[in-house]
């Protein structure tokens, strides 16, 4: 053989060994191709792209079924991908550009090395202008060589909060997370007028509120971009549409504990890879010391038969104190006493308010003054009261000590008459509430209260109530979650009775409380709108505090922030994404909640005019007491008013934050 032939074969053969396994020209394989292609592998996965299908397609090892990414979804005239002119690969992303008659762009897909399944897809889109119709409704992750009915999709997303749906899909042999990033979309949003707290999927229980990213139930999933709102773009500037990842596992869960597993993993370990945002620190000793100048304010005092209260919210009109207010602010108020060596006026009233919520005649306390033989309760306030009277105990309050005490059996009667699924109403006259509907994560609540009340006493019974109650979260699947902060007690309760039990059931209870938990929670910070004006504000990690509510309230953040602090002390062996998550709220937390105080927003991001309910009708905005209600985008805040009874959460960070 010639030498020349011999080393053109040699060339050819060291080519075939290092080329890498994608395919960036209009040929060069064995078969022709029509137009630019790829090709690459992630962990399980083969990911090809190819001109002419316009879609990205995902393939699992050894199946036939796959996934077909299009963007945008809606009809071939919307899908850029068939308007791919160019792919160019650098390290593990590679860049497909190009244009359709009516926008040039930029897809980019990154295929992490360190975490093999995973894609992250971004697209800027340039409009010449406006987009054709959507000739169907389809998100941008679809099935293809499987039915629609092999798709299954494990709980719909919250409103605002919620950005990630969670599927699997038995043909595929997979499970997956779609997860949209809004925090890189603050520019198309403010261009397009749109934003998280408006809703393509609806979420049950919601009315018409919801989330921009689910599953159309015929076969697809992820975040479907309306066409109508593309065309509110301005023609010839570059904008940032799309920021989502796309996380597969080659597994699907068999049981409850596995799906809180997988789904904590999955959105963990997106998490760890998601860009965070800097939010300044709070100075919570300042704005604490603030905060009880303003609620000693005479308008926020009634007196009722001599002794004074706080009210429940600014500007209420009813003289009906709660004691959901006056136990819970007087928790944080001795926790900041505890940490910064002081007394303060306002624990002298508070204190000295708790005896008169306790009737004789039903042998607990109650939220409301005097008797009312007919009397009823929610279980979530109830073992909230019962939860700020067992800190203030460990405080060092001698009448939350008592009424705690002397309530024990009314709370574990609440329990028992309901066999632990608690109620959503309840009459103090027999405890029963059965048919009023459930408030399941306060069986979580319940637990973490009797384990306190455990410690306290060294009495073996509530550690029992605390087992029996624990094992009522299971079962309850992505329904568990009703007040988000009974859902971070529980975690801390199960992981604890793990940890002294060693038992795997309390691990799955705890993963079910946190995975409910993290459904429901922000990974993602507003960008746009009022969040923008001026020196903005951020919602980073802000947890819807009912999974159907659309905003932020300070009672149910600190007090899961109090749960997550709890759960983190026994979790020390747990994953590293189920650990990060934790943290990452611990440590957003305080930074994010500053903003629920009315001093610490920009001009015009709240309104003086409450409203929603008749009885509290204005916001003083000149006071550090939070509102209720922090919104998102062009959603002003405090439509519901400033809580009082929330008003604990700043002494609560000052006391136990950094």
């Amino acid at each position: 053989m010639h030498r020349p032939i011999r080393a053109a074969l040699a060339l050819l053969l060291l080519l075939a060994f290092v080329m890498p396994a994608c395919t960036l020209a209009r040929g060069g394989t064995a078969r022709k191709q029509s137009g630019p292609s790829f090709k690459a592998v992630t962990g399980k996965y083969t990911v090809r792209f190819q001109a002419h299908s316009g879609a990205i397609t995902v393939t699992p090892a050894g199946k036939r079924a796959g996934l077909a990414i299009r963007e945008i979804p809606g009809g071939k005239k919307l899908d850029l991908l068939y308007g791919v002119q160019h792919v160019r690969h650098t390290g593990h992303t590679y860049s497909l550009s190009g244009k359709v008659p009516w926008a040039s762009f930029t897809l980019a897909l990154n295929l992490p090395a360190a975490t093999p399944g995973l894609l992250h897809l971004t697209l800027n889109l340039t409009l010449k202008k406006n987009p054709p119709n959507a000739k169907n409704f389809a998100a941008d992750v679809q099935v293809q060589g499987a039915p629609a009915s092999s798709l299954k999709e494990y709980a719909p997303a919250p409103p605002v909060a919620g950005t990630s749906v969670m599927m699997s899909d038995t043909a595929l042999g997979s499970t997956a997370l779609y997860l949209a990033n809004f925090t890189t979309l603050g520019t198309y949003f403010d261009r397009t007028q749109t934003g998280a707290e408006q809703s393509i999927f609806t979420y049950p229980g919601a009315g018409t509120k919801g989330a921009l990213v689910g599953s159309t139930g015929s076969g697809s999933f992820g975040y479907p971009i309306p066409a109508s709102d593309l065309g509110s773009l301005p023609h010839g500037k570059t904008t940032r549409v799309l920021d989502s990842y796309l996380y597969l596992l080659p597994s699907i869960p068999g049981n409850e504990a596995e799906v809180a597993q997988t789904y904590l993993q999955l959105l963990g370990t997106v998490y760890d890879v998601l860009p965070k945002p800097s939010i300044p620190g709070a100075d919570w000793q300042s704005l604490a010391a603030q905060e009880e100048n303003d609620l000693l304010d005479p308008a926020n005092l009634v007196t009722v038969d001599g002794q004074r209260y706080l009210r429940s919210y600014v500007s209420d009109t009813r003289s009906a104190p709660e004691l959901i207010t006056q136990a819970a602010v007087l928790a944080g108020v001795k926790a900041y006493e505890a940490r910064f060596h002081t007394t303060l006026p306002l624990d002298a009233v508070l204190e000295s308010s708790l005896p008169s919520f306790y009737d004789p005649q039903f042998h607990s306390i109650v939220n409301g003054l005097g008797h009312d033989p007919s009397a009823t309760g929610e279980s979530w306030y109830f073992v909230t009261n019962m939860i700020s009277l067992l800190q203030l105990a460990q405080l060092g309050s001698p009448n939350a000590r008592t009424l705690l005490l002397n309530s024990t059996d009314a709370v574990i009667s609440l329990a028992h008459a309901n066999n632990y699924e608690f109620p959503l109403t309840f009459r103090y006259s027999d405890w029963n509430g059965q048919g009023s509907g459930l408030q399941s994560d306060v069986a979580g609540g319940y637990a973490w209260l009797m384990l306190g009340l455990y410690d306290l006493t060294k009495d073996d019974r509530y550690l029992k109530e605390a087992e029996a109650s624990v094992a009522h979260m299971a079962g309850k699947g992505f329904n568990l979650a009703y007040e988000t902060h009974m859902s971070a007690y529980g975690a801390a309760a199960a992981e604890r009775l793990y940890s002294m039990t060693k038992d795997t059931q309390y691990r799955g209870d705890a993963l079910l409380a946190l995975a409910n938990l993290f459904h429901a929670t922000r990974l993602w910070d507003c960008t746009y709108g009022l969040c923008r004006k001026g020196s903005g504000y951020h919602t980073y990690f802000g947890l819807n505090p009912l999974p159907w509510s659309d905003y932020i309230a300070m009672l149910e953040q600190y007090e899961a922030w109090l749960g997550l602090r709890d759960y983190l002390t026994y979790a020390g062996n747990e994953p590293g994404y189920v650990r990060d998550l934790v943290q990452g709220f611990v440590d957003a937390s305080p930074r994010t909640l500053q903003y629920s105080l009315p001093t610490r927003l920009p001009s015009g991001a709240a309104t003086s005019a409450a409203g929603e309910y008749p009885f509290v009708p204005h916001n003083n905005l000149t006071w550090d007491i939070p509102l209720e209600d922090l919104r998102t985008g062009r959603q002003t805040s405090g439509t519901i008013g400033q809580e009082i009874y929330g008003a604990g959460g700043p002494f609560m960070f000052a006391a136990y934050g950094p």
